[in-house]
């Protein structure tokens, strides 16, 4: 049972502790109920005075393409005026909270450090404490699971908004376990100042992946259509930092690596020999993108070759370790025709020195072997903030 459904159940001031006025929400298309009524309409009828929405990237109705910034001026529902995080502000300015007395954050997040709703989350969270506003964050589940932890710890110098702070790619975290983490280890400003309450899950324990849940799925992005999107995810979204396509534009984005000039059943035979556990490489051909569409992805129209995930095994699927092996495999087998978009895919990476030691012919396994003690010992520190089993 997510936070939303919990304080439905129970009713505003039950739940929270705090007056039903000047509430702003802090939401998406996801932050709904098991049964599809949206936080905010459940707020209203509750007669809970909702006095504005924050949207992150995508927008309120999650249709925004990736990196399309959003404006809202002038833009309510139900009267309630939503103002665009991903627009000309990243953080909600004075004007914007004006009359806000409760900040409540309910979105879904997918478990990736550059997935930007946690630096929403983190924002926000920083606004209140300096202007000493409550903040209740309604839990909901990591859905690709809570004990996997993956990936470089974000070096300082490459923060950004598609990643903040130091931690892992993968982080196991849930949006309330996360606030834990960071407040915990001084890395959220004015934390000490919040009045922080949260509405936890019931019922989650961390070796759930998604549809174990029994929550229904609202894809969190355009191009995060079901949960097997979100475990593939932090690895192969790498592929956004070079000029491979990484299937946007089709059904199975980031399931979906290639692009014209690939060899298909080589890339494939590659990866095959370093038995991944839990995952095989199918090779494959597709068409990113709809030529009749304004939305702008890498080899639109063009037909691709390249090879499919398919996740034979979620509980051992290691996704960021898989993502380095897949951009490994286009580079060492097309060095004339790979390229980097070196800028983002460190950013991506929190770290210069996998794109480096791609370049110097490194394999998979020395890169991975680079990373493991550092976000081993990430891992165990973080497990003091855990809420759930």
């Amino acid at each position: 049972m997510s936070g939303a459904d919990r304080l439905a159940e129970a009713g505003w001031e039950r739940t929270t502790g705090l007056p039903p006025r000047g509430v702003g929400v802090v939401t998406n298309h996801t932050g709904r109920l098991s049964d599809g009524t949206h936080l905010v309409d459940a707020l209203l009828e509750e007669g809970v005075e909702v006095a504005a929405i924050f949207s992150p990237e995508h927008g309120f109705r999650g249709e925004a393409p990736e990196g399309a910034r959003v404006y809202t001026e002038g833009e309510s529902y139900r009267g309630v005026p939503i103002h665009s995080l991903y627009g000309a502000e990243l953080s909600p300015s004075d004007a914007m909270l004006e009359g806000i007395e409760t900040l409540v954050f309910d979105i879904q997040d997918v478990g990736a450090r550059f997935y930007t709703y946690t630096s929403t989350l983190t924002l926000t969270l920083e606004a209140a404490a300096a202007r000493e506003i409550p903040y209740v964050i309604l839990d909901r589940p990591d859905p690709i699971g809570g004990l996997k932890v993956e990936g470089p710890v974000l070096e300082e110098d490459l923060a950004s908004f598609v990643g903040r702070h130091p931690i892992p790619v993968r982080y196991a975290l849930t949006p309330a376990e996360y606030v834990r983490y960071l407040g915990g280890e001084g890395l959220l400003e004015g934390f000490e100042r919040l009045d922080l309450r949260t509405i936890p899950l019931r019922g989650w324990r961390r070796h759930m992946h998604y549809p174990e849940t029994g929550l229904p799925w609202v894809a969190p992005s355009p191009n995060m259509p079901t949960p097997a999107t979100a475990l593939v995810y932090p690895g192969t979204c790498l592929v956004e930092g070079t000029t491979l396509s990484e299937g946007r534009g089709t059904e199975r984005p980031f399931e979906l690596i290639g692009a014209p000039w690939a060899d298909a059943e080589a890339v494939a035979s590659w990866l095959g020999e370093l038995q991944l556990p839990g995952v095989l490489f199918r090779p494959v051909s597709f068409t990113p993108g709809d030529p009749s569409s304004s939305v702008e992805v890498k080899w639109k129209g063009r037909a691709c070759s390249g090879i499919e995930l398919v996740v034979t095994d979620p509980d051992l699927f290691p996704s960021f370790p898989t993502g380095v092996a897949v951009v490994t495999a286009f580079r060492r087998l097309h060095p004339e025709d790979f390229y980097w978009r070196a800028a983002h895919f460190d950013r991506l990476a929190g770290v210069r020195w996998l794109r480096e030691g791609i370049e110097a012919g490194r394999e998979p396994r020395q890169l991975v072997a680079r990373w493991e003690e550092e976000t081993a010992a990430w891992a165990a520190r973080s497990a003091r903030y855990r809420i759930y089993p």
